[in-house]
């Protein structure tokens, strides 16, 4: 029979041995179960974030890159293009992943729009000097035979006519081959505000609704022959713009200020609204080359022809004031370092006695209206592309005018007379160089 006191310490042995089991056994089933738990919640959060990346892929798909597309391959201005749309991938890979996708993507496009534009605007340039060489040889032809005919008869006319599509055809091209990164394709010798004043004034449509009050005070300043073109095309654009948006008479006048020279356009016909003052003065302050994959209405870059001449030589425009007459008043600022003087003594000497040795020609008389063809005169040799080489010759009188007398081509029939004259001279006023003659 067993000791009462080992059946005890073997029962209570037993119990203590129970105990710890059911204690052990307890605890597994704790630690199973919070494990079995972690394991649902990461399941849990596993599942909420692979939700948030299918969401967020979708919303790349689906709205982020069709915002990116409008706004760097369509150029649609005011596109929102979304951020994330699951805030808590923000700083994540992912987020990481769509920003580069976001930069090769604008990467590509600004890559294939230079290509795209360097080819365009390589082919448009070449087309031009052809077609602007060309016209050139075509003017000098009818020249030559206006000289051959008497004033005022019909045919002499009708060679006028000819001979002012010919000049607006190339007022054509200078404008595209300057939006393409190229000058304006013509060289000319100092000319004075008056001969620039008129120069722009023959390359319109509408010319004897342009009147220009010619002052000798500013009208005989001479203008840098560097810059006198392209001055001549800028202020073209501002002629075309007011008489295409106006009905009635549009005033020209210079304007001296302390630092420099203004020619002020004045138009009455309609204004320009905020948001086209805004889109005006964003066009004239472009100075970059044309982009050929964004152009979207080619009869409305006169502006940016004008902006890309002032940003390339230094002078400015503005159309934001309201002319006296209800309509725009555009201001042409010309620096007084564009400014000339004019040929010397010497080169006038040169030109006479080059004159005198081909033959004693002497220039026919201008009249006003024909001033701009004063600065250059015909030497007789040709340039490398067959063009004839343009040299200088002494300015020519103005008529007598008092300062607050309009300019006598205010009057139709004499500004048709004097058109006359200025078919023989407003050629030999142009040095048709090419452009790439000069820059290469």
């Amino acid at each position: 029979m067993l000791d009462p006191q080992v059946t005890a310490a073997v029962l209570g042995a037993g119990f203590a041995v129970t105990s710890v089991g059911l204690l052990a056994q307890t605890r597994a089933k704790r630690a199973l179960a919070a494990r079995c738990t972690q394991l649902e919640q990461r399941h849990e959060a596993d599942s909420t974030h692979i939700a948030a990346l299918e969401a967020e892929v979708r919303h790349f798909a689906d709205a982020v890159m069709p915002a990116l597309v409008d706004v760097l391959a369509r150029g649609h201005r005011g596109v929102p293009v979304p951020g994330l749309s699951q805030e808590q991938l923000a700083g994540t890979v992912v987020d990481h992943a769509h920003q580069a996708v976001t930069r090769l993507l604008q990467e590509a496009v600004t890559v294939t729009r230079e290509q795209i534009g360097r080819a365009a605007r390589s082919s448009v340039r070449d087309v031009i000097d052809e077609a602007q060489t060309g016209l050139h040889r075509c003017q000098l032809r009818v020249v030559e035979e206006m000289e051959r005919h008497p004033d005022g008869t019909a045919y002499h006319q009708s060679l006028m006519s000819f001979d002012h599509l010919v000049t607006q055809s190339l007022h054509t091209l200078q404008r595209m081959r300057i939006l393409t990164g190229s000058w304006p394709g013509l060289q000319r010798a100092d000319c004075t505000v008056r001969e620039v004043v008129e120069s722009a004034r023959g390359r319109i449509n509408d010319y004897l609704r342009v009147s220009y009050t010619y002052e000798p005070r500013t009208g005989e300043t001479w203008l840098e022959g560097r810059v006198v073109e392209p001055v001549t095309v800028a202020l073209t654009e501002l002629l075309s713009n007011a008489t295409a948006f106006s009905d009635g008479k549009v005033f020209v006048e210079v304007q001296a200020f302390q630092t420099g020279y203004c020619i002020v356009v004045d138009d009455g016909g309609l204004n320009m609204n905020h948001f086209q003052r805004e889109a005006a003065a964003r066009q004239l302050g472009q100075r970059g080359v044309l982009d050929v994959t964004t152009v979207q209405d080619t009869g409305q870059l006169g502006f940016a022809v004008i902006g890309r001449l002032a940003g390339e030589y230094g002078f400015s425009a503005d159309v934001t004031s309201t002319s006296p007459y209800g309509g725009v008043r555009a201001v042409l600022r010309i620096p007084q370092e564009l400014f000339g003087h004019g040929p010397t003594d010497e080169e006038i000497e040169a030109d006479r006695q080059a004159a005198a040795s081909l033959g004693g020609h002497t220039p026919l008389p201008l009249g006003p209206a024909a001033a701009a063809g004063a600065a250059d005169a015909t030497s007789g040799e040709l340039t490398s592309g067959g063009l004839p080489q343009r040299r200088r010759r002494p300015p020519v009188a103005p008529a007598p005018a008092r300062d607050s007398e309009p300019a006598p081509s205010d009057d139709p029939d004499a500004f048709s007379a004097s058109l006359a004259q200025l078919g023989r001279t407003i050629h030999h006023t142009e040095n048709t160089l090419e452009g790439d003659q000069l820059h290469d």
